[in-house]
């Protein structure tokens, strides 16, 4: 997330009201979306995790429902949630790229370690 801490990262969550406007709003303007709380999924997304582009005269156009929108080559879209127990059905699985940052407790006890090697030994950074 560091590379795009000096653009606009527009948050939003499918029980949003904004929630569409928003997407399309990211989706023209190339802003960084964060979808959150993303136990239940919005099949409104479909076209875009599927990259169901076309170009028409050198535009790039993917479409929402009924209507079609500029998509700009910077945008990029980021679905997370706090629940670590939810399990995505498989068809979402196979178009997304998964990152858990659930902290288990041998995952705590490495940290920590580190932590005092690091700072009994500051020679081993």
């Amino acid at each position: 997330m560091n590379e795009y801490k000096d653009r606009k990262i527009t948050r939003t969550s499918f029980l949003d009201d904004a929630f569409r406007k928003n997407l399309e709003s990211a989706l023209r303007f190339g802003n960084p979306l964060l979808v959150q709380d993303v136990e239940s999924y919005d099949p409104v997304l479909n076209p875009v995790l599927n990259r169901e582009v076309r170009r028409t005269g050198g535009r790039v156009l993917i479409t929402l429902g009924d209507q079609d929108i500029d998509l700009s080559p910077s945008f990029v879209i980021f679905l997370s949630t706090r629940d670590p127990t939810v399990e995505f059905p498989p068809d979402l699985c196979s178009r997304v790229t998964f990152v858990n940052f659930t902290v288990t407790r041998s995952s705590l006890q490495s940290q920590c370690l580190n932590e005092k090697n690091l700072f009994s030994k500051p020679s081993m950074k």
